[in-house]
């Protein structure tokens, strides 16, 4: 007999986007820079803002100035980090990593034999000569979003690359991590994309239930910001428990059209459900139902949410895959709208 309440592993409810977390349009307000493929962001040791654009890392003096080009590679960038003294770590497509010093030139050491991670999504410096990289187990290729949802393969890791090149695996058997950060202790925090939850180096759970499917976590003043590929959508969590339905739909339809959290807001009428996304006289409503979404969620210490800022259905800023705190305002990257956006103060 069939149970519409079995689920396929035992999770925490998911938190709702009402309360702290109640909708709001702030990533629609605020103010936006266009940028070529953005993805990475971070501040380098002289307070200017860096962020990736495909192949390039570009520098910024203030908001609104004129960026300047840090350094440019073959490949294009998937996270950067910062140490202290001001190394600045450059993940790359395919699985690689470049380390420069302050002055944008490349640091001696730091090689990551190839072949030995499918990629690097985030980074952060544990010392002057350790870096902490996150692979989560998915190539260049392969579209994140849409197989992690259905797929149970644990094939990220935590991987600790030092300045002689050695090479460790901290935490193996991770299911799509996306982003990692240091607590207050110094220890790291990681987040899962499709478990919405955030673990530390031994697999524990931090903190679970997220409306969103975490990608990058960052350590700001009061606590910690997430930035979310796309909400948890119901319809999708219900299916996880549709085995048969699942299979036929990976076997018989191209990934793009599968039901699946996406990156893109772009509307089309083969897309499933979309057709309920349109409403009076064409207009996207806000509540519309939407695979897509714009979602930064702040939290406190313990990890527990206390704010968000927000791209709603009809809006355009969604898939927000990093965050920094900045003079005193939070940037984020939108990669469906190609954006940085300054979101101002914390909530």
């Amino acid at each position: 007999m069939m149970s519409f309440f079995q689920r396929k592993r035992h999770q925490p409810p998911a938190m709702t986007l009402e309360g702290v977390l109640g909708p709001n349009g702030r990533l629609d307000e605020a103010a936006g820079m266009g940028v070529a493929a953005p993805d990475a962001l971070c501040v380098a040791a002289d307070g200017r803002l860096l962020y990736s654009s495909g192949p390039r890392v570009m520098a910024l003096g203030a908001w609104g100035a004129h960026p300047e080009t840090r350094a440019t590679f073959d490949a294009p960038v998937t996270a950067l980090c910062r140490s202290p003294a001001g190394l600045v770590a450059v993940g790359l497509a395919g699985g690689r990593v470049a380390v420069l010093d302050a002055t944008g030139q490349s640091a001696e050491g730091w090689t990551l034999p190839s072949g030995r991670v499918a990629s690097v999504v985030d980074c952060v410096f544990v010392s002057e000569d350790e870096l902490m990289l996150v692979d989560c187990g998915y190539g260049p290729d392969e579209d994140v979003l849409a197989s992690a949802a259905w797929h149970d393969e644990a094939r990220g890791q935590l991987v600790s690359l030092n300045r002689a090149g050695e090479v460790r695996i901290v935490r193996p058997g991770l299911h799509c991590p996306m982003g990692v950060c240091l607590d207050a202790t110094g220890a790291p925090l990681v987040t899962l994309l499709e478990r919405a939850s955030i673990v530390d180096a031994s697999g524990k759970v931090r903190q679970a239930g997220y409306p969103g499917y975490p990608g990058r976590v960052r350590k700001i003043e009061k606590g910690y910001a997430l930035a979310c590929l796309s909400r948890r959508d119901p319809l999708i969590e219900f299916l996880k428990t549709e085995r048969d339905f699942v299979a036929e739909m990976k076997a018989k339809i191209e990934p793009r059209r599968w039901i699946a959290p996406r990156a893109n807001p772009e509307f089309s009428h083969d897309f499933p459900i979309e057709l309920g996304a349109t409403r009076l006289f064409g207009e996207v409503k806000p509540w519309a139902p939407s695979f897509s979404y714009g979602l930064l969620v702040e939290t406190d210490e313990s990890l527990m949410p206390v704010g968000s800022a927000q791209s709603r259905a009809n809006g355009k800023r969604h898939a927000i895959c990093d965050l920094v705190e900045w003079n005193g305002s939070l940037i984020a990257v939108s990669k469906a709208s190609g954006e940085i956006l300054n979101i101002g103060a914390e909530a």
